[in-house]
């Protein structure tokens, strides 16, 4: 046909021996990977708010949280306060290494406890979010599991009032969860979804079965100790993480949340304050997972697997503990909005955050 140029060949350089094509697949793959990170990067940062702001805000039902480099920047601000105020010489970036292998049980108290809520925003929203918000620092501080109680079947005896109240603020938080745990690749874990539970259609249409994810976060519904005297419940244990430290807001006491066996080892936390989101910033949430951590390191060798160095050890542990009846005070800001107490083998410790 005319005007159609023929056809020729093209020339190709010949292939030196070792060397790859520069357009070889490799090239293809990493360019694949890089714009499947951008796009998971995008899809979480849908959740992310700007760091300067003092808290998480809260738009059209949505919650915007702290971005990961944020919270790990308050958890090593925080970590800094305590290593110096105790003398603990352990640096920020070894502590929050470590922290992948920290399991944090939290037993949660804020509905009937906290008077702060904005007038804007929804209590049975509020209460869920912090779950969420507790969440996310774990995850973005390089834990990879947690507990959570939500609430126990005692609450029940208070009657059908409350019962109603507190399974709507279960409701409330599903779509939330279900949302942020597509979005960031995280585990929910539901225990106690027995037959007859009043949400338990909706939450098993929310979590199916978890794959093992970047983090696992388990959650504990209508939770009683009588679960493990059944064969059912054992099988529940199994699925639980031993427990590192056990963290109680507004009640100085573990009841109605004790996890036979998982907690053999743990420490406590108190923290002296309702669970609430719009109670709490994100340089809160991650200084309540550095006092987490302080307490687990405090105690590392102590429950069920003490052995003294030596007798000046045992004495200079009754010297400060029984004698002097040590206390540390740690202020990791100037005007905090937090205490949280724990002990150690020479005495109590106070951080105000």
């Amino acid at each position: 046909m005319a005007g159609v140029a023929p056809t020729r060949p093209r020339l190709v350089p010949p292939e030196e021996p070792g060397l790859e094509p520069p357009d070889s697949l490799d090239a293809g793959t990493t360019t694949a990977r890089i714009q499947e990170d951008l796009l998971k990067s995008l899809v979480e940062s849908a959740d992310y708010v700007d760091e300067r702001t003092p808290l998480p805000a809260r738009s059209g039902g949505a919650l915007y949280l702290a971005t990961p480099e944020a919270i790990r920047e308050a958890f090593l601000h925080a970590w800094e306060g305590l290593s110096h105020s105790l003398g603990l010489g352990i640096p920020p970036e070894a502590a929050l290494a470590d922290l992948r292998d920290l399991v944090l049980y939290d037993i949660p108290d804020g509905t009937r406890s906290t008077l702060t809520v904005p007038a804007a925003h929804d209590v049975d929203t509020d209460a869920g979010m912090y779950c969420l918000s507790l969440v996310h620092t774990l995850a973005s501080l390089g834990a990879r599991t947690s507990v959570v109680l939500t609430h126990t079947a005692y609450n029940r005896e208070r009657g059908p009032r409350d019962t109603k109240r507190f399974l709507q603020i279960l409701a409330e938080g599903i779509e939330p969860f279900r949302t942020y745990a597509r979005r960031h690749g995280v585990g929910i874990r539901i225990h106690g979804l027995t037959p007859g539970y009043e949400l338990e259609t909706a939450f098993r249409n929310a979590f199916p079965p978890a794959k093992d994810g970047r983090f696992d976060a388990h959650f504990l519904l209508d939770y009683e100790e009588e679960w493990f005297l059944t064969e059912a419940g054992r099988a529940t244990l199994e699925a639980l993480p031993e427990i590192d430290v056990v963290v109680r807001h507004t009640k100085l006491q573990v009841s109605g949340g004790w996890i036979p066996i998982r907690m053999r080892r743990s420490s406590y936390v108190y923290s002296q304050n309702g669970t609430l989101h719009s109670n709490w910033s994100f340089p809160e949430y991650a200084a309540l997972v550095a006092v987490g951590y302080l307490s687990k390191l405090l105690h590392r060798g102590e429950a069920l697997s003490k052995t003294y160095v030596s007798i000046d050890e045992i004495k200079e542990r009754f010297k400060e503990r029984e004698l002097n009846l040590g206390q540390r005070v740690v202020r990791l800001s100037p005007k905090p909005r937090k205490l949280f107490l724990l002990g150690s083998p020479v005495g109590l410790v106070q951080v105000y955050a």
